[in-house]
């Protein structure tokens, strides 16, 4: 027997009398099905807040680089990372704010310290609901624990660095209030555009969605213009040599649309599970970040064939608990390597779940979901693999509906990494584990294909949880 499938079976006992304890223990939350709330008007008013999330590169303190591999030391600076906001009301008092970062992502712990930052801010205080979305970098800053130096069995440690997750929530608040004070009145457009090859992915995937959509506002003083955009690939192409800050192609996306149209640029990415950018120049990994940024950025700007959005915003954000199967993943938050709170859960194989979120919500006709996870493309808009071709020989009446199926809208944008980061959701009929090492090591399929992203994810139900939560919460949404 390997080394490893000793490790395995140790975990597995660990995390399972780990998980009876805190079924003996905890009490789970009840969880409400809680309607929407609106806010009307007679017409959108946008504002738009930036501000840097610099770490501190000049002393001696260690800063880990969050993607490629546990405990590599950031050594410098390639480009600087934001975060930005968006503040988004019908002319009246209430508004709905919205963050985006340039981070790997935040558990729903660190979500809830940077939301109670915000609201501390007698500007927010009309926020009826504060959304953070993350860019999901991976030469960025470790914001989850993830990526801290390893001990000899590759363990992580956590490389959250306090004072930076400090200066983080204090600079969420600081561009929250200037989004607030910068709200203007204007109108509203969402549009898309294709992008052919411009994603790319080692899965095997009928389709990968090829399209960046753009939410427009347009100021009625003819002042700049906030861009709201979205499309679903992976910031990760400076790959796991690289010791450099940088937001990566988000990061030139927004230049190159603010150097030729002046327009502010809230980002955020998709379905992401499995997909990166288009490897466009694989000799010179600087270049390859600028072309991505280059061919998102205009494809953003020529957009044509857009749809006005009248003033309204329906919202519904709704908790569900999430089984978590992955013993690994599980033993790093026993460690403190992650913040999570465990709960009760007699259907995983840990014996315990996460709470974690969704919101749905529409401006004017346009639906938007932001989910914790990095879903794989299919999940959202379908084009399952079938049972010839699919990992586990198994057809796609295996999987849950798609979630623009259940929506009944096949426009609908979703927002991944956005509230938590609780990891890939597979579908079940591509969900393959190692035989011995379950989330320890990755394995192969029957055709001989990697299978990383299982290892990563929260188990083989997640999916059917998404599911099943948003068909009640499309349920609940009604409008």
């Amino acid at each position: 027997m390997e080394i490893l499938d000793l490790a395995s079976k140790g975990i597995r006992r660990i995390t399972a009398a780990y998980g009876k304890k805190i079924q003996q223990e905890v009490v789970p939350q009840t969880i409400e099905r809680n309607p929407p709330e609106i806010i009307k008007g007679d017409a959108w008013r946008v504002g738009f807040g930036k501000a840097k999330i610099m770490p501190d590169l000049t002393g001696d303190k260690t800063y880990w680089i969050a993607g490629h591999g546990s405990g590599h030391k950031m050594e410098g600076v390639l480009t600087p990372v934001f975060i930005h906001a968006v503040w988004l009301d019908c002319g009246g008092k209430e508004g709905f704010l919205w963050l985006s970062a340039d981070i790997v992502g935040l558990t729903n712990v660190e979500v809830e310290r940077m939301r109670a930052a915000i609201r501390s801010s007698s500007m927010i205080g009309n926020a009826c609901s504060v959304n953070i979305s993350c860019t999901h970098n991976h030469s960025g800053v470790d914001t989850v624990g993830y990526w801290g130096k390893a001990n000899a069995l590759h363990i992580p440690s956590d490389g959250k660095d306090p004072a930076y997750m400090k200066m983080l929530y204090e600079k969420a608040r600081e561009v929250s209030e200037q989004a607030y004070m910068d709200r203007r009145p204007g109108r509203l457009y969402s549009g898309r555009a294709p992008i052919p090859d411009g994603l790319f992915s080692k899965r095997n995937f009928a389709d990968k969605h090829e399209v960046l959509t753009r939410l427009r506002f347009a100021p009625a003083d003819g002042s700049a213009e906030t861009w709201m955009l979205n499309v679903g690939a992976h910031p990760n192409s400076l790959g796991g040599d690289n010791r450099l800050l940088s937001a990566e192609y988000p990061y030139y996306l927004r230049r190159e649309i603010a150097k030729k149209t002046g327009a502010r640029v809230h980002f955020g990415i998709g379905a992401i599970g499995g997909m990166d950018a288009a490897q466009l120049d694989e000799e010179n990994r600087l270049n390859c970040i600028q072309e991505q940024g280059a061919l998102y950025a205009d494809a953003a700007m020529g957009i044509t064939g857009e749809t006005e959005m009248q003033p309204e915003i329906r919202f519904l954000r709704r908790r569900f608990y999430l089984p978590v199967c992955n013993n690994v993943l599980t033993l790093l938050a026993m460690r403190g390597t992650m913040s999570f709170t465990p709960y009760p859960c007699r259907e995983s194989d840990t014996g315990i779940a996460m709470l974690t979120e969704m919101t749905y919500f529409s401006l004017g006709s346009q639906k938007l979901l932001l989910l914790p996870g990095e879903m794989f493309v299919s999940t959202v808009y379908g084009s399952y693999t079938p049972a010839e071709t699919s990992a586990t020989g198994l057809g796609p009446e295996v999987n849950p509906a798609p979630l623009c199926e259940i929506a009944g809208d096949p426009s609908m944008i979703v927002y991944g990494v956005s509230n938590d980061m609780t990891g890939y959701v597979v579908p079940p009929n591509d969900f393959v584990l190692h035989p011995t090492q379950p989330y320890l090591e990755r394995t192969k399929d029957r055709f001989g294909e990697n299978h990383y992203h299982e290892t990563n994810s929260m188990g083989p139900d997640t999916q059917r949880v998404i599911a099943e939560t948003f068909k009640e919460v499309v349920e609940d949404f009604g409008g």
